[in-house]
């Protein structure tokens, strides 16, 4: 392995030549070899030019002061340069003093000037040294050239025979341009040379003329005031330099406030064309990328731009659109709606509107938009058109469309509701009131026992019996027809442009025949029937109410009538409904004025014979009209909401008087009172409460008070019944089902609920001796509540043999007319009082 040679050392550079690299490299790096040559020629003849010019004037004291003066009015004017608006020529009245000088203090003072110039020049417009070096060295040699070329052409002129002043104005004109080419052509080459070119003479011709103008009328001003100077001595060129000096700064005062005014008017300009600009930008950034579609349409109705908004909206592209008719692109409906509004904007500038309408999309579907239309001027002076902005509402309209359905519409069976059948039938009335001829028909429907379908079977299964009646409803009706529910299980039927009567009735009996098929639901099948009730126009309606209040009192009579029946209304109904109405207002008063009295039907145990209660039986006694029977007002006061007064005045009542009876006879102490309550009653949250402060008002002792419901009662509400019987029983308050055997009772809740006896209703205790049934029902009865462990108890009990079947049966305990009828107060203290005897 052959050992390394270390590198050879570097041959140490000598000073200069170290000193020169690093010039180069600061101040000439940009110079290619050509350029450099040049620059270093430039400078050497400039260094020799000013080398001779210094020799020479150093041996001649004489002009010492001259040159110096006039190096300064060089200095003064190359340093002020009068700029030429809107061009980039300078006028350089230093050139006058440098010719001036020529002509008057030979070739060495011209080359000072004209080095003084160029340097002045360099230091304004330059920063580089290299160009603080070359500009004026240029310029000291081609004066150099010059001024030799002006002293020999002199004299040649003088030799022609011109006379010494004009052969000098003549040789200093022909010469001045010398300088200013061999300055321009040297500097310029040296400049094309550092980009790699050459000069061409077209280029150095176009540059240099300006400056040979100059130097022409430079050398001509010079040689003047030469002439002058020498006819009329050394004070000329005092005023021809004060002369130039004033013109130069008037001249630059006058150019720099027209400089001024125009800069201030061309930044106007500039502002003003930047702001076209920018609006024209803006309008364009804005129509372009808006939001919004938006087109803008000739007055022939094509359209010329359109945006990427409405391309998106349209789904199509633009090439599809410009310079298609805008009405293309609309529902053929809106179409001539919206040309006769836009022909109305193009008539008058100063309208605009607003409208919605439908656009065909490219899919085929339906686009809802608002449309804004206003008039635009074209700038390119096309004339006016219309500038279109679209905005999209298909969601909004398919929104509002759902809330209009909505608001008009059954939610569950999807039929028109009350709001929508009030409308349609408002119509109806306003059409017969203005032509008679116009008629029509409403049937008001409520299903039967609807409410025991609910309770049974369910909420779900109601709403599916609502859907099911709903559908076979509309099957039933004209297309013309309006079938709507109005709530719950109420429908109603508009028969519009009803020209017969009969065909009213004949598609009632088509919508009952139709209700009447059963429908199976959750395993059961269930008939929805429905009572109806039918009115028609004929009446002379002036009121949507008026017509639906008669449908419904119709409605009502076709249930009191059996249910499942058609009633026409007839004037007879409002008559009962004003009865009605009347009633329920004593009702009202007697409950709170006193007309209420209680009587007291005793009960008796059968065997042996002897007196265990009574029951407490509300009585009204009418002013006017007499005695009310119970199953009138107590009826009443269920459907007005009295029934709550009515309990708590008889339980109130009957507590009091079997308090002041046990008080009064001993044999009275083991005696109970029943009193009835209704399906209302059951419901009160606050009944139990009342009846435990009944109890402990009147020290009542546990056991004495028992309530009767009827098993229909108890069915309703199970689990709400059952709360409050059991915080009654904790109380010491029984139960006794009333009217036992006439509801649809389980036997399961029986079992399980606080109830203390069974009364067998009238109906089964009259029947005994007509229907052999009746004696087996009562039989079941009794071994039912034995095997429950329940008291039985033999209502409506009014001849002997009913009685002796009763003892024989087992049954033990009765009342009825045949063993007491129902007794006032005072008649109970005497039925007491023989009790004791006996």
């Amino acid at each position: 392995m052959q050992p390394m040679t270390p590198p050879p050392e570097p041959t140490p550079a000598s000073p200069a030549a170290g000193a020169w690299a690093r010039f180069r490299q600061r101040h000439l790096f940009d110079y290619t070899p050509a350029a450099l040559r040049l620059w270093l020629g430039i400078a050497v003849a400039g260094a020799a030019a000013l080398a001779w010019a210094l020799l020479q004037l150093a041996g001649s004291q004489a002009v010492a002061w001259p040159v110096l003066a006039g190096l300064i009015g060089v200095a003064l004017a190359a340093c002020f340069p009068v700029q030429i608006p809107r061009s980039t020529h300078t006028v350089l009245v230093a050139d006058v003093f440098i010719y001036t000088m020529l002509a008057a203090l030979g070739a060495p003072a011209a080359v000072l000037a004209a080095g003084l110039e160029g340097l002045i020049g360099a230091l304004r417009s330059s920063k580089r040294l290299s160009t603080h070096v070359s500009a004026p060295a240029a310029a000291m040699a081609a004066m150099t050239v010059g001024a030799t070329l002006y002293g020999a052409l002199h004299a040649g002129l003088m030799h022609l025979g011109l006379a010494r002043e004009v052969a000098g104005l003549a040789a200093l004109c022909l010469t001045s341009p010398v300088p200013v080419a061999l300055t321009t052509g040297s500097l310029m080459t040296m400049i094309v040379a550092k980009q790699g070119k050459r000069l061409s003479l077209a280029d150095w011709f176009g540059a240099s003329t300006w400056i040979a103008a100059m130097a022409l009328g430079s050398a001509f001003v010079a040689g003047l005031v030469f002439l002058n100077a020498q006819r009329f001595g050394p004070a000329v060129f005092v005023i021809a330099a004060a002369l130039v000096t004033a013109m130069v700064v008037l001249l630059r005062l006058t150019l720099q406030r027209l400089d001024r005014e125009r800069q201030a008017q061309e930044a106007r300009v500039s502002e003003a064309r930047r702001e076209a600009e920018l609006s024209q930008q803006r309008f364009t950034a804005a129509f372009t990328h808006a939001a919004i579609g938006m087109a803008i349409v000739r007055p022939d109705g094509t359209m010329v731009q359109v945006n990427h908004a409405l391309c998106a909206l349209l789904g199509r592209r633009d090439g599809e659109l410009l310079g298609q008719p805008f009405a293309s692109l609309l529902h053929d409906g809106d179409a001539p709606l919206f040309q006769r509004r836009a022909d109305g904007v193009l008539a008058q500038p100063e309208q605009a509107f607003s409208m919605e309408l439908r656009c065909d999309a490219q899919d085929g579907s339906e686009l809802w938009v608002v449309l804004h239309c206003s008039r635009y001027t074209d700038p390119g002076g096309a004339g006016d058109g219309l500038i279109l902005q679209l905005h999209d509402i298909t969601s909004r309209h398919i929104a509002e469309s759902r809330l209009h359905h909505i608001a008009y519409h059954d939610g569950l069976t999807d039929l028109a509701n009350r709001t929508c059948f009030h409308e349609r039938l408002e119509g109806a009335v306003e059409r017969t009131a203005r032509d008679a001829r116009e008629r029509f028909a409403v049937l008001f429907l409520d299903l039967d026992r609807f409410k025991i379908v609910n309770d049974s079977l369910g909420h779900m299964a109601g709403n599916e019996l609502l859907r099911e009646v709903a559908q076979r409803l509309r099957a039933c009706v004209r297309p013309g027809d309006l079938v709507a529910r109005l709530g719950g299980d109420e429908f109603a039927i508009l028969l519009d442009h009803l020209h017969d009567a009969e065909i009213g009735m004949r598609l009632a009996r088509r919508v009952l025949g139709t209700l009447s098929q059963p429908v199976g639901l959750n395993g059961t099948e269930v008939v929805p029937a429905a009572s109806i009730g039918i009115t028609f126009s004929d009446l002379g309606y002036r009121t949507v109410d008026e017509v639906l209040r008669d449908a419904d009192l119709a409605m009502y009579e076709a249930k009191a009538t059996g249910r499942g029946r058609v009633a026409l209304f007839d004037s007879s109904m409002h008559a009962r409904v004003a009865e009605k109405l009347a009633l329920e207002a004593d009702l009202r008063r007697a409950i709170g004025e006193g007309q209420l009295t209680v009587q007291f039907q005793p009960m008796f145990q059968l065997e042996p014979y002897r007196l265990v209660g009574f029951e407490a039986l509300a009585r009204w006694m009418h002013p006017q009209r007499g005695p009310v029977s119970p199953a009138v007002f107590i009826a009443l006061a269920e459907e007005t909401g009295h029934i709550d007064k009515l309990t708590d005045w008889v339980v109130e009542h009957a507590a009091s008087q079997l308090a002041e009876w046990q008080s009064l006879h001993p044999a009275a102490a083991d005696l109970s009172m029943h009193v009835n309550i209704s399906g209302r009653d059951m419901l009160r949250p606050d009944l139990a409460q009342m009846v435990q402060d009944v109890l402990q008002r009147h020290a009542l002792t546990r056991g004495s008070l028992t309530l009767e419901i009827t098993e229909t009662t108890l069915m309703g509400r199970l689990e709400l019944a059952l709360q409050t019987m059991n915080r009654l029983q904790e109380a010491g308050v029984r139960f006794s089902i009333d009217d036992f055997g006439t509801g649809y009772s389980s036997l399961t809740y029986l079992g399980t609920l606080p109830i203390d006896s069974l009364k067998i209703d009238r109906s089964f205790v009259m029947g005994l001796h007509d229907k052999p049934q009746n004696v087996e029902i009562v039989r079941a009865v009794l071994n039912l509540a034995h095997s429950l462990n329940r008291k039985v108890i033999a209502e409506g009990v009014e001849t002997a043999e009913q009685l002796a079947t009763l003892r024989r049966l087992g049954v033990p305990f009765g009342q009825g007319y045949l063993l007491s009828r129902p007794l006032r107060a005072e008649q109970v203290l005497e039925l007491l009082a023989v009790t004791v005897t006996a």
